[in-house]
C-alpha cells in the first residue's frame, strides 16, 4: 500500500472526520509521558497541544481538499 493522499475521491470520503476528536485517554497519555510533575497547569498544557496539533491537521486536510469541497458546495447549490 502507498503512501496516503489525504484527498477526497481518493483514500478520503466525504463522511470521514475532518478533525479527529480527542479522548480522556488520549489526555491522560500525554499527561502520563510528557508532566514529571503532574498539576492542572501541565494537563491543561497538554490539551491545549493536542488541541492545536489535531487543528493544524485539520487546517492541512482543508487545504489539500477545498478545491472539492468548493466544486461540490456549488453542485448542491446548482440542484436546489
Amino acid at each position: 500500500m502507498g503512501e496516503r493522499k489525504w484527498k477526497l475521491g481518493d483514500d478520503l470520503i466525504w463522511s470521514d472526520n475532518l478533525l479527529d476528536g480527542v479522548t480522556f485517554q488520549d489526555l491522560l497519555l500525554a499527561v502520563y509521558c510528557d508532566c514529571p510533575l503532574v498539576t492542572q497547569e501541565c494537563v491543561r498544557k497538554e490539551l491545549d497541544e493536542i488541541i492545536s496539533e489535531r487543528l493544524e491537521d485539520m487546517k492541512g486536510l482543508l487545504e489539500r481538499n477545498i478545491d472539492a469541497i468548493v466544486a461540490e458546495a456549488k453542485k448542491w447549490r446548482e440542484d436546489k
